[in-house]
Formats: structure tokens, C-alpha cells, sequence
């Protein structure tokens, strides 16, 4: 994962970066809650070819640095340019509609989650703190604040994943896991409802041959 520098001065203690800040593609589809695919999209004029993009139209993001003309720099991205995106864009994005996919989106969708560094005595457990596509998280902002000095970081897990890897805290943990947790309930009574509604034609049929 790309780190930004280290901040200095007043901006060392802050509990959000300020719109001046700079993030690199991957943080900055992590922030808009897209993939780095979907944000390259959206560096792309959606103008008829012939006109000048407009680089203030809300659905078109340019990076401030770098990513353009072949250049061999990465793209940055100013994160003032990203929270006016993320205001005039409130639609659900691509991850809840994943994670409200029912039996399937839990084993199969991959979210990002904010997880902690990895002491090498827990090599190989991820600890995870949080899902990093929730935009209503109070602690949202604090936690990229970490993300930027490298104090925590993040993985893509699919719920199931999440839910059977460590967590920080007990709450949090208990909270993912019951929704997977009534996703199995839901699934068994259906199948055991399939199943009472077999055996009922079952009899009905046996009781029709020997009448």
C-alpha cells in the first residue's frame, strides 16, 4: 500500500486530513468507496471529443499530480476534490449494494476493511478495527488519518473472511458476525421449510398410490 509523508507542523495531531492533502489511487477509491478501476473511469472528460473537459464538473475527478501524458509518476488526488465528489455523489456506491446481497455478497463480495499493522507475533491474523466503505462512520475520518502515517492499514475481505479473521474490539466483531449469522438462520429454515413441503407431497403421493 502507498503511504503519504508524514505530516508536520499543526497538521501532525489532526483528527481529519486537510482538503490540501494528496492521496494516492488506491486511497482515494478507498475514500470515494469505488475501485481503482471506477475512479480511472472518472478521470476520463465525459464531453463530446473535440471539447475541453471541464474540471469542475462533479462527475469528472483529475488528479493534481502525476498519472497524465505517459507520465510514470502516479496520480494524486487533492482530497478537497474528493469530499466535494463524495457530496454531490450520495448514491449508495458499489460496496453496500454488495454487502446487501444476501448469502451470496457474504461469501463472495470483496470489501475493504480498516485493519491494524501486524506485530510479528500475530503474523499471519489479520486484526481488523472497522469496514472502510462505511462513509456514515464517525471515526471514518481519524482512521485515514492513520492510513496516512502508516499506523493502520486495509485489506479486501469478503464478509465470511471478516468474520472468521481477529477484530480490535468484541463489539465490532459481534455486530458483523450476527449479520452472517442470520443469513444461516434464514438460509436453514428455508431449506428446512423445502424440506417439510417434500416430505408433505411425498405422503400425499404414497396415500394416492394405495387408495
Amino acid at each position: 500500500m502507498v503511504q503519504l509523508d508524514e505530516f508536520k507542523g499543526p497538521e501532525a495531531h489532526a483528527a481529519a486530513l486537510p482538503d490540501t492533502a494528496t492521496l494516492p489511487a488506491e486511497l482515494a477509491a478507498l475514500y470515494l468507496c469505488i475501485t481503482p478501476a471506477q475512479l480511472a473511469e472518472l478521470r476520463k472528460s465525459k464531453r463530446p471529443e473535440g471539447r475541453a473537459g471541464n474540471n469542475s464538473n462533479p462527475s469528472v475527478i483529475r488528479p493534481v499530480d502525476g498519472g497524465a501524458g505517459g507520465s510514470k509518476d502516479p496520480a494524486l488526488y487533492s482530497l478537497g476534490t474528493l469530499r466535494d465528489f463524495a457530496k454531490a455523489h450520495t448514491a449508495p456506491s458499489a460496496f453496500d449494494t454488495a454487502a446487501n446481497t444476501g448469502m451470496l455478497g457474504w461469501v463472495s463480495a470483496k470489501l475493504p476493511f480498516f485493519a491494524e499493522l501486524e506485530p510479528r507475533i500475530k503474523r499471519g491474523k489479520r486484526v481488523l478495527i472497522g469496514g472502510a466503505w462505511d462513509r456514515t462512520d464517525p471515526l471514518r475520518e481519524a482512521r485515514f488519518v492513520d492510513l496516512a502515517k502508516g499506523r493502520i492499514r486495509f485489506a479486501s475481505l469478503t464478509y465470511a473472511e471478516a468474520a472468521a479473521s481477529l477484530w480490535a474490539d468484541v463489539a465490532s466483531h459481534t455486530a458483523l458476525a450476527e449479520k452472517g449469522l442470520a443469513l444461516l438462520r434464514s438460509e436453514m429454515q428455508t431449506i428446512e421449510a423445502s424440506l417439510a413441503a417434500t416430505a408433505q407431497l411425498a405422503a400425499t403421493s404414497n396415500s394416492g398410490a394405495t387408495a
